[in-house]
């Protein structure tokens, strides 16, 4: 069995998996639209205002009104009220990028955290535009690192941190480094250890990864992320036995039927 079939199959599994835990998909409200409204740029992302001006004008104007309102006055209810428009309108992405613009207005850890959650998981939604998706990437990478100074100590930061720079940066031993600094501080860490195991699956070292993915199964045994990536390291180290049975597992602690297919597509080619 070659290696490339059998992954794409698990990273389509993966992007599925990431689809389902995303944010819940709300429904937009109808607003009318009497008049036509003057506005200016929301921010240096033209792609901000090429969506912004296929609104109607009372949408353009709620908007534009809000954004105003949090950059010359500082209004923490009117960049809470522009997120949620855009969640409302079902633009996560946009949504995302302003929750930068909270975290200035009040910079706690709690949301230069959030806003690094919220930009990094929009990011790899390949729904969204490719350039904007980078722009967000590169806000996550900012809002953790400033949720990072104002706790050093914060061992999840760091792994939130350091995952999203193996993900995606050019430089992923930076992100690796962090990781194992979480390591060396709690050997058991979970997250670190299954962000340890993801990447050794994407660099080769399937022997290193299971070790790591093993470790967090003897903490959360039914960690479905953990069982199909175990599956993914025995495959890959020519265990199909072992892979299956955790494929198996995965499946049975998950109810989604899509995910359910992919997982018998997966084992059926293993098998062969």
């Amino acid at each position: 069995m070659s290696k490339g079939p059998i992954f794409a199959i698990s990273a389509s599994i993966i992007a599925l998996i990431s689809i389902y835990l995303f944010l819940d998909i709300k429904q937009s409200k109808e607003v009318e639209s009497p008049t036509e409204v003057q506005t200016t740029s929301l921010s240096d992302v033209t792609f901000i205002d090429d969506f912004n001006s296929g609104l109607d004008p009372n949408t353009q104007a709620d908007i534009q009104r809000w954004y105003s309102l949090a950059k010359e006055q500082k209004s923490k209810e009117a960049v809470d009220s522009l997120i949620l428009k855009y969640e409302e309108l079902q633009q996560y992405n946009l949504a995302a990028y302003f929750h930068s613009l909270k975290a200035e207005l009040e910079p706690s850890l709690a949301n230069w955290e959030l806003a690094g959650d919220r930009q990094f998981s929009v990011s790899a939604n390949e729904a969204y535009d490719p350039g904007f998706n980078q722009i967000l990437y590169e806000n996550a990478i900012a809002s953790y690192s400033k949720a990072l100074n104002l706790d050093s100590t914060d061992l999840d930061l760091k792994v939130k941190l350091g995952s999203a720079i193996v993900e995606k940066a050019e430089q992923p031993m930076q992100g690796i480094s962090l990781l194992l600094e979480v390591i060396a501080a709690d050997s058991m860490h979970l997250a670190a250890n299954l962000a340890l195991g993801k990447f050794g699956i994407i660099s080769g070292q399937y022997d290193k990864a299971i070790l790591r993915i093993e470790k967090v199964l003897s903490l959360q045994p039914e960690n479905t992320e953990a069982l199909f990536l175990a599956a993914e390291a025995e495959s890959n180290l020519g265990n199909k036995e072992a892979a299956k049975v955790y494929l198996e597992k995965c499946k049975a602690l998950i109810e989604n039927e899509e995910l359910k297919t992919e997982i018998d597509a997966y084992i059926k080619q293993l098998m062969e």
